[in-house]
């Protein structure tokens, strides 16, 4: 099946923060050439990560492939009840991400701790996608995010904290999250505006990463249940 792509490519880089505060990188935004301000109230993130048998994704990642794809079944709220999930398939060239989404509505008000649930996950994504290699929920990520916006209305960054995860096994133990302790800068921007957004973020001084809370949480999960 063909997902519609609602989304522009551009250009997404992450900094990740391990002895800062949430409020100094505040701080740190609204001081910085951009003055970005609040655009949206805080809100949870949740995702489940599917991937094939092969572990592609994880793969493509952990080996620094340049041309990266990834699927993840992503709702807000409170991580027990799926609402209004939407199915990204995220691919990326270096920093430059294309996202497609379709909304799933067959998974809406799903109780991720039912017995059912991943399976059920699986089947419906499978005949959504029709991929040759079929794909499986293997973690969640659960986080906090915070938003804002430049005044110019140019660019956008995210911050995320309180970030979780927990591997899905069908017969796992539903509450062994992972936490981890350190707080995700995103900036997010059209591809034409790179060396503009560059200069003006010299800054934000922490060396530029390609973190990603998907392969972080995985290689947690694969060495914890090797």
């Amino acid at each position: 099946m063909k997902i519609k792509n609602n989304k522009l490519k551009r250009y997404e880089r992450k900094w990740v923060f391990n002895d800062v505060d949430y409020n100094q990188l505040c701080l740190l935004l609204y001081r910085s050439n951009f003055k970005f301000i609040d655009q949206f109230n805080d809100r949870y993130v949740n995702s489940i990560y599917l991937d094939d048998k092969n572990c592609s994704s994880i793969r493509q990642n952990i080996d620094g492939v340049n041309k990266k794809r990834k699927y993840r079944l992503r709702w807000y709220g409170g991580r027990e009840i799926i609402k209004n999930p939407l199915l990204e398939v995220k691919e990326k060239e270096g920093f430059i991400v294309n996202k497609s989404i379709l909304k799933i509505n067959e998974l809406n008000i799903m109780n991720l701790e039912s017995s059912n649930s991943l399976g059920k996950i699986e089947e419906v994504i499978n005949k959504k996608l029709n991929l040759i290699n079929k794909i499986e929920p293997i973690l969640t990520t659960h986080y906090l995010r915070s938003y804002f916006i430049s005044s110019n209305k140019i660019v956008r960054a995210t911050l995320d904290r309180e970030i979780k995860s927990l591997p899905l096994y069908r017969k796992g133990n539903i509450n062994l999250y992972k936490e981890f302790k350190e707080i995700i800068l995103e900036i997010k921007y059209d591809t034409n505006l790179d060396s503009h957004v560059r200069e003006n973020l010299k800054n934000i001084t922490a060396r530029l990463s390609k973190n990603s809370k998907f392969v972080n949480s995985a290689i947690f999960n694969a060495y914890s249940y090797s």
